[in-house]
């Protein structure tokens, strides 16, 4: 394959450990980045806009969402974990497949659209919020097989700079028609602006152009993986997205709206989880013929998340109340509690989702598929039966407990196939971050409610926090940024 086009070339398997560890770092830096950004924009959207109109932007994003990974068939995913080079016809034959079908599913929420908006309580012209997401959706299917160049090649830095251009130009529409009082319209333009700018900057960065084709050898020797692979990642997207996509169906969009927005903020350090497990996908599927090896990637992605994201969590549920009043502003009240039990349920990613990437890297796809429906039906089952117990809190209880639940599974399940030691890795920060937390809440019990202690508590539980886990593990933090900055050196350099 030396004389291939350079988009076809995987990378030196020399390179993979330090190209990811770049990948994580430019993926974290998007994350900061992005999160700060998007903690400004939230907060203005937050006053601007009504609870009902984050319930339809919930709704239909849901839609983009779902027909996004619907039309892949696991065919990207297959190919980022195929063992040998790709081939142009692999790109433009998962290409060609994937258009094929979200066309035709983009044709038939046009015309279902009106069905769809009585469905889910949209009001008058929310037929058009559907077929508007809907080519959002279209748009975004697009960028799929460049985005699988850049990342089998692990090129984390040009993904970033996609990334981080569509998030803010998302932002700055949305913040923009919310100013001038498009209420829900200012999600879904902001949506179909950022996805065709992100199109363009995709292709132009992978250095790939579309063609059409298709051929069955090419398909032939994807699909093993790729059927169960992506009815594993259905289930995963209809468990997560659960709250627009059953809750719009039994709540109001007000309801769904509250559910939605807690959501959102108990996963801003939730997401991390998402880098890492983006990451680790591809780079575990590298690392497979060295399990001690492997072991310890695991181990450090996990301790990553527990070192940065837990006590960011913990955070969130001690500052709560105050963030809400201060920041947001009291309506968004009755989203307190489902944001206590929606952190919860956040916070079990740092486990489950470096895990669950291991069993799909490792080809355990069928068996993350039995998880993921068992997973699904008892999240629906549950909400269902909270719903009626406690309302729309209820659909956060449940999420929070069968997360729980979720954790100790995949744990046993790993533990055969890779001898992970997780007690090690994540012991000490995790208590830290318990004690940090501890004693911050008895911060907000004697300090005044005001926005000036709320960044004094903020403040001073991210010090404490800091100075403390240096403290009891200096040695290990020090080995650790060690390695991490010889690694995030240019892969010229070694």
């Amino acid at each position: 394959m030396d004389d291939a086009p350079e988009h076809l070339k995987d990378v030196d398997p020399g390179l993979i450990g330090r190209r990811a560890s770049q990948g994580v770092m430019f993926l974290l830096l998007r994350y900061g980045g992005v999160q700060a950004a998007g903690l400004v924009a939230n907060i203005v959207l937050s006053r601007l806009l009504a609870p009902s109109a984050f319930g339809i932007y919930a709704i239909t994003l849901a839609l983009l969402v779902f027909f996004a990974w619907l039309s892949d068939f696991g065919l990207g995913a297959a190919l980022l974990q195929k063992q040998t080079p790709m081939t142009e016809s692999d790109l433009r034959s998962v290409f060609t497949v994937q258009q094929a079908v979200l066309i035709a599913l983009v044709v038939v929420v046009m015309l279902a659209a009106p069905t769809l908006s009585e469905a889910y309580h949209l009001g008058a012209g929310g037929d058009w919020y559907f077929r508007a997401m809907a080519v959002g959706a279209l748009l975004a299917s697009l960028k799929t097989v460049p985005n699988i160049v850049l990342e089998r090649k692990l090129l984390y830095g040009r993904l970033t700079v996609v990334e981080v251009s569509e998030v803010l130009l998302f932002q700055a529409v949305a913040v923009a028609l919310a100013f001038a009082r498009l209420g829900p319209w200012a999600f879904i333009w902001a949506v179909v602006v950022s996805k065709a700018a992100g199109v363009v900057l995709t292709f132009a960065l992978a250095r790939w152009r579309p063609g059409l084709g298709l051929e069955a050898t090419a398909l032939r020797g994807l699909w093993w993986f790729a059927v169960p692979f992506q009815l594993t990642w259905i289930t995963y997207l209809f468990r997560d997205y659960l709250i627009p996509i059953l809750g719009g169906l039994v709540l109001s969009t007000v309801q769904v709206g509250y559910l939605n927005w807690a959501f959102a903020l108990a996963g801003v350090p939730g997401q991390m989880a998402q880098v890492v497990g983006r990451v680790a996908f591809p780079s575990y599927s590298r690392l497979l013929e060295d399990r001690s090896r492997l072991a310890r990637a695991v181990d450090s992605s996990i301790r990553v998340l527990f070192v940065v994201a837990i006590p960011a969590h913990l955070a969130v549920i001690v500052l709560g109340r105050w963030l809400i009043l201060f920041v947001f502003s009291a309506k968004w009240l009755p989203a307190l509690v489902p944001l206590y039990f929606l952190s919860l349920y956040w916070a079990g990613t740092s486990i489950t989702t470096p895990l669950v990437s291991l069993l799909n890297a490792a080809g355990r796809v069928r068996a993350t598929l039995v998880l993921n429906i068992i997973w699904t039906i008892a999240q629906v089952g549950l909400s269902l039966v909270f719903l009626q117990w406690y309302g729309y809190v209820g659909i956060a209880v449940a999420f929070a407990i069968v997360r729980g639940l979720a954790v100790i599974v995949v744990i046993a399940m790993v533990l055969p196939v890779v001898p992970i030691r997780l007690g090690q890795a994540v012991a000490v920060p995790l208590a830290v971050a318990i004690g940090v937390s501890v004693a911050g809440y008895a911060a907000t019990l004697v300090l005044p409610a005001n926005l000036p202690d709320l960044v004094l508590v903020a403040v001073g539980m991210a010090a404490a926090y800091a100075a403390v886990l240096f403290a009891v593990d200096r040695r290990r933090l020090r080995v650790e940024i060690g390695n991490l900055m010889v690694q995030i050196q240019p892969a010229a350099n070694k």
